[in-house]
């Protein structure tokens, strides 16, 4: 690195350029380490030349919250220069990491000549500052990624090929690939090829052997392969829950066969390791390798569908429009009825059977007519347990096609639940359980309820993911009984006889609207966590209009094309998050 690469000494004349570099001493930290923690006494600035840092604060309740990550040639720790007082901040070496370091005593000698220096750490202190003020935080956009056979069985070498393959199919730039260690390389080698590469791949072969520490040490996103049922490796989970960091992600690939149905789940020691996310991949499914691409470096496209009765058939006509652009998601989440919509899709299943399904379930049979004495609501529930049971079988969350979740509201702590794992018709029993028109879901965690109390579009807990940017699909928010329905002759009698006006709603559709109109709110707060947003026009809706499931889904189609034509989706169609 040459003097004007360091970004406080670009502005010297060269005489004091050098005066500053010949008093900065070369460091190297290995991945992982701290160079300094939050409350030591500060007393150098650090420059970096390779490798990764990463700034963080801890909090007084709950975990650090990363506020930087630094690549070269950045400068760090300047307010140890100008002030005595303890560290804000910690500084974890991302990887191995060759540093120069700057000493207060060294730093007062060359300021008191060259005193323009203290202009840039006047403009550097103040973009930290605000940052921290403004609680800004740092996403994971990792660039290196290690791929770590944790079962036996599998090459992966070959895995990582065909994933630089599709790295380099969905994201600009070129990939590299390292499957071993090169000859003579060191740490200055490896800077230089990841510097002339958009992303590098390094491929592990044995746990804990030199080469595997190399490559998770350089890795911002480490993925695990694991072959289904297969046990992990001896020793593999005790290491892996050893290098355990917020600035390093592990996600679990799992490969399955072509003509798998669903996934094949991994043996229950491997599914205990420290993964964020389950991704399967089948046999040459280049589709698939491609989504594991995008998951893995922040590019992939969300989709969070909200609740709102029968006018959440509009998700179909948008999930229609979507297909026919060719704008798939990657990762889906939703509640209530976009709860169902949502499962059908990460189920893998096409938007005609989910469509088909959907019609079945709620038009053809309808799942809300087994009354019963109001003891704990006015129906039994049991159409729609068997109704859920046959439609998504004995699938888990965490084995399904498309990372997926879905929020129930849990009245025992009062607080939304998101399920990420678990029985997937016991999540979505839960996520569409409308308080005293459906029983509620009672589990070791609580009594929960419909989602939609809670949190109605989740956009902030699918944002929360940080896998790329999220659409956020509203069919719940729109102003409801503005049109009543129409009464038969029959109705306006028994109303007559009862003294109930016209146009008083039934007790099913407020409760049906009460299950979502708490969340309105919640739900207009999560949406500013969405690169987009499509609310399609359905205040004239009844929420129960389930036999206008044509007419609705008609509206979410064209709302979805209107949308794309305008280019009100680009952020999430062309955004990386």
């Amino acid at each position: 690195m040459t003097a004007p690469d360091i970004p406080f000494l670009a502005g010297l004349d060269p005489e004091a350029a050098a005066a500053v570099r010949a008093r900065m001493v070369p460091v190297a930290v290995a991945g992982g380490s701290t160079l300094f923690a939050q409350g030591e006494a500060g007393d150098a600035l650090y420059t970096l030349v390779s490798g990764a840092i990463g700034i963080s604060t801890d909090g007084a309740i709950g975990p650090s919250r990363r506020i930087a990550r630094l690549n070269p040639p950045e400068s760090f720790g300047e307010m140890a220069l100008l002030s005595p007082a303890p560290r804000s901040a910690t500084a974890t070496a991302l990887r191995d990491s060759n540093l120069l370091r700057l000493a207060r005593a060294d730093f007062e000698a060359v300021v008191a000549h060259h005193p323009r220096m203290l202009l840039y750490f006047a403009r550097l202190l103040t973009e930290r500052i605000r940052a921290g003020q403004e609680g800004e935080t740092v996403r994971h956009r990792p660039r290196s990624f290690a791929v770590l056979a944790v079962t036996e069985g599998l090459d992966a070498a070959a895995f990582g090929n065909a994933l630089a393959a599709a790295f380099d199919a969905t994201l600009p730039g070129r990939t590299g690939c390292l499957t071993r260690w090169p000859e003579g390389a060191d740490e200055t080698w490896f800077h230089d090829y990841e510097t002339r590469h958009a992303r590098t791949i390094f491929v592990a072969h044995e746990v804990g052997c030199p080469w595997c520490r190399l490559c998770l040490r350089h890795a911002d996103h480490v993925l695990l392969l694991a072959e289904p049922g297969r046990p992990p490796r001896d020793g593999a989970a005790a290491w892996l829950g050893s290098l355990r960091s917020d600035w390093i992600r592990m996600d679990l690939a799992v490969p399955q066969d072509a003509d798998a149905v669903l996934p094949r789940p991994v043996h229950p020691d491997v599914a205990a390791l420290p993964a964020a996310l389950r991704i399967p991949v089948r046999a040459g499914n280049v589709s698939d390798l491609e989504r594991l691409a995008r998951l893995a470096s922040g590019s992939a496209r969300g989709l969070v569908l909200g609740g709102g009765g029968a006018r959440g058939l509009a998700h179909l006509g948008v999930l229609q429009a979507l297909e026919d652009a060719g704008c798939a998601p990657d990762f889906v989440g939703g509640t209530s009825m976009g709860a169902v919509v949502a499962a059908s899709l990460a189920m893998g299943l096409g938007i005609d059977r989910i469509r088909a399904r959907t019609v079945a379930f709620f038009v053809g049979n309808n799942p809300l007519n087994d009354y019963t004495l109001p003891y704990h609501a006015l129906t039994r529930g049991a159409k729609v347990d068997a109704g859920l049971a046959a439609w998504f079988g004995g699938a888990r969350i965490e084995d399904l096609w498309l990372p997926f979740l879905c929020v129930s509201s849990n009245l025992t702590t009062g607080t939304a639940m998101v399920h990420r794992s678990g029985d997937l018709p016991g999540a979505l029993r839960a996520s569409i359980a409308i308080p005293g028109l459906l029983p509620p879901v009672c589990t070791e965690d609580g009594v929960l309820v419909d989602g939609g109390m809670m949190n109605n579009l989740p956009a902030d807990v699918l944002a929360g993911l940080e896998r790329g940017p999220v659409l956020a699909v509203d069919v719940g928010s729109d102003r409801a009984f503005g049109d009543m329905p129409a009464r038969s002759w029959r109705g306006r009698l028994i109303r007559r006889m009862l003294g109930v006006p016209d146009a008083m709603p039934g007790i099913a559709p407020l409760l049906l609207r009460a299950a979502t109109v708490s969340g309105d709110a919640q739900s207009m707060m999560a949406v500013g966590h969405a690169a987009a947003l499509l609310k399609p026009p359905l205040a004239g809706i009844d929420l129960r209009a389930w036999s206008s499931f044509e007419a609705i889904a008609g509206i979410g189609y064209r709302h979805t094309q209107e949308a794309l034509a305008q280019g009100r989706l680009r952020a999430w169609t062309e955004g990386s998050g």
